[in-house]
């Protein structure tokens, strides 16, 4: 068996030696099962590689094969069709008073989106040709329409798996993209053996959306048949990598993590979120929750530190900065208004490099009496895991019920509305004054037994 890979996301190589560009989602799990098994990674090359050679040797049988398509062509695939468009629609983030207006220039940013998803195809379709027990596993919104060129080119051998890593929206949301888009983009994912979310409710609304746009198409159970082809819908979320935890947790930026964070909290119980600056982690609101039950308790401020490691988009857009913004701002009027002998109610940690924001955030959840998880929509959320399994005996994990991850961590978990920020309120307040529930030992039980050859198996097949 030999993978065959296409994602937006992408690798380190350096000194011939493959590694994640970033600790969490698809990447880690890409560089262990090229790693294992051989084969060939397709992926835009980063902005710091522009120059890459079209193939990579890692190794005896590891091949990176990053793509270039241009400043013009990244800011119409990426900037304009995949990250605002396409992720706003998946997350629900388009104020539908004023978005999306297909006007000449989304029609040709859309264009554009076109051709680099029909550059990645015709690699693959080169990679893949003579490969009977090749495994094809193709990821992001960002490449939606690569199957429909693929298997124009190519009949596929093996299995071709797509998989979402963010939510899916019902079908009158779905709407908001012109028919002869929406129907492509469900077609060309359609011609894969299986389509892959992290959770069940965003394979149901991919299910539902088929079945009203797709002319043809027929929902049976957890598959969709059109014309003679079959494809299976699964919902497998990402494991978390616990044997890498657990070796971090003894290295030393850890424990001069813990210091320093011990330092800032003044002795104080510590509330932490983790999140990339992204629309639909809902900073601000989780923020405004916090400081509406600090204007009903304020002495909570001498005794609570909320504490948020945030991390900037690669590419951050004007709603991006705007939102930033507006976080910072509200970050600002919070510790105005409730900082105390010169400690601040809330702060803002950014780290210097992917690794140390890493293991900030591990040592953070380390010593925190609560974390907090208020996404307005989630694929999965992978810091969620990360805080079931390091939070300390009687801590709590307030989760939104919008974020992917809660089928799985619901029952070690407090739900929240993330858009009721009195609800929210009131369970920070209880997370920060009372103890949770002491199910450390089954939480970690639950995350040790996950693995990435259990989550192949699911999302191939297998």
């Amino acid at each position: 068996m030999r993978i065959l890979t296409c994602s937006n996301s992408c690798p380190r190589w350096d000194g011939g030696v493959l590694a994640p560009r970033s600790p969490g989602g698809l990447a880690p799990m890409l560089v262990a099962l090229l790693e294992q098994h051989g084969g060939h990674w397709i992926f835009t090359a980063p902005p710091d590689r522009p120059d890459a050679p079209d193939t990579v040797r890692i190794g005896e049988d590891v091949f990176l094969h990053p793509i270039e398509p241009g400043e013009d062509l990244r800011r119409k695939h990426y900037d304009e069709i995949s990250i605002r468009l396409l992720l706003g629609l998946l997350h629900y983030m388009h104020d539908t008073s004023a978005q999306p207006v297909f006007d000449d220039a989304l029609w040709a940013a859309w264009a554009g989106y076109e051709e680099v998803n029909r550059t990645y195809a015709k690699r693959l379709a080169e990679l893949a040709a003579g490969g009977e027990d090749t495994l094809v596993l193709l990821n992001d919104p960002h490449l939606m329409l690569v199957p429909e060129f693929f298997t124009a080119e190519q009949p596929v051998r093996g299995k071709l798996t797509y998989f979402l890593g963010t939510p899916w929206c019902e079908p009158d949301y779905f709407a908001l993209i012109p028919r002869r888009i929406r129907v492509r983009l469900l077609t060309s994912l359609l011609r894969c053996d299986v389509v892959g979310f992290h959770a069940t409710r965003w394979a149901d609304a991919f299910l539902r959306c088929c079945a009203r746009y797709v002319p043809g198409a027929v929902v049976d159970g957890r598959s969709v048949r059109l014309g003679g082809h079959r494809t299976e819908l699964v919902a497998t979320p990402f494991p978390l990598d616990t044997a890498t935890i657990d070796r971090m947790t003894g290295e030393a930026a850890m424990k001069r993590w813990r210091t320093r964070l011990a330092r800032w909290s003044h002795g104080r119980r510590i509330m932490l979120r983790a999140d990339r600056l992204d629309l639909w982690k809902n900073l601000p609101r989780g923020f405004r929750a916090y400081e509406l039950l600090l204007e009903r308790r304020p002495e909570l401020a001498a005794e609570c530190w909320f504490a948020a490691v945030v991390t900037t988009p690669s590419r951050a857009a004007g709603r991006h900065r705007a939102h930033a913004e507006e976080t910072e701002e509200i970050v600002h009027r919070i510790n105005t208004r409730f900082a105390t002998g010169g400690r601040e109610a809330v702060s803002l940690i950014r780290p210097a490099a992917d690794d140390d924001s890493r293991h900030c955030v591990l040592a953070g959840l380390s010593m925190s009496d609560a974390a907090v998880v208020n996404s307005t929509y989630d694929g999965l959320n992978l810091f969620a895991k990360e805080a079931a399994y390091l939070l300390p005996d009687d801590a709590t994990l307030l989760l939104s019920e919008n974020a992917g991850v809660i089928e799985g961590l619901g029952r070690f978990a407090v739900g929240i509305d993330p858009f009721d920020l009195t609800a929210t309120a009131e369970a920070m307040e209880a997370a920060l004054t009372r103890p949770g529930s002491s199910l450390r030992s089954e939480r970690r039980a639950a995350l040790r037994e996950e693995t990435v050859a259990g989550w192949v198996k699911g999302v191939f097949g297998l």
